[in-house]
């Protein structure tokens, strides 16, 4: 049942007429009806009931056993800190987005050549900008995993990429902001989502 609280956002000490009960009413702000057709949040809406209805029906057939066993996110290295990728650098520091980081990254496999080179190349960071990014690789230290709560929700929920959420936590650092704000602010997840899902969004 590990996995069913941290998607419900729960202890995982929350007895099962919590956990019923916190399902039942974010499967209800999750409907359809209360987001926009054809909008980011009614497709984001439904990859979160997939996630939230599949682990609901696994705590259900295990009846809700607190002890099982199961596949959360993996806490390797999550007291660990590291040099951020130059990729994560690029995309929290607002200079590509992360389709542009996909697209390089993509480019970096295809050739063979450092993702700086690629970058340049396709001309969405200059050599200064590069430099600059570089020099603030060295002196930088972050997670080498995700260590947020509500970030490893978002995973689970299939609403961000851990690389999206290992983003936000780098710039938790320097702005203060939660991973919900920071994620909003990227246009990752929809507001009206992190909202059901009971996080402070701005506006």
């Amino acid at each position: 049942m590990r996995r069913l609280c941290l998607l419900l956002g729960l202890p995982e000490s929350a007895s099962v007429e919590a956990v019923k009960s916190a399902y039942k009413a974010l499967i209800a702000a999750l409907d359809d009806k209360e987001f926009g057709k054809k909008s980011t949040a009614l497709e984001q809406s439904a990859k979160c009931r997939k996630a939230l209805e599949a682990a609901f029906k696994k705590a259900s057939d295990k009846g809700f056993a607190k002890d099982d066993e199961e596949d959360v996110l993996s806490s390797q290295g999550a007291g660990q800190q590291t040099k951020p990728r130059l990729g994560q650098l690029c995309v929290a520091s607002g200079m590509i987005s992360m389709e542009q980081l996909q697209e390089a990254v993509e480019a970096q496999v295809k050739d063979k050549l450092p993702l700086g080179e690629i970058l340049q190349a396709k001309r969405f960071i200059s050599q200064a900008e590069l430099d600059g990014l570089l020099l603030g690789q060295e002196i930088i230290d972050v997670p080498s995993a995700c260590t947020d709560p509500f970030g490893k929700r978002l995973i689970l929920l299939d609403l961000a990429s851990e690389e999206m959420v290992l983003i936000a936590q780098m710039e938790q650092k320097a702005m203060g902001a939660s991973v919900g704000e920071l994620v909003a602010r990227h246009g990752w997840v929809a507001p009206e989502i992190l909202r059901a899902l009971g996080a402070a969004v701005p506006g």
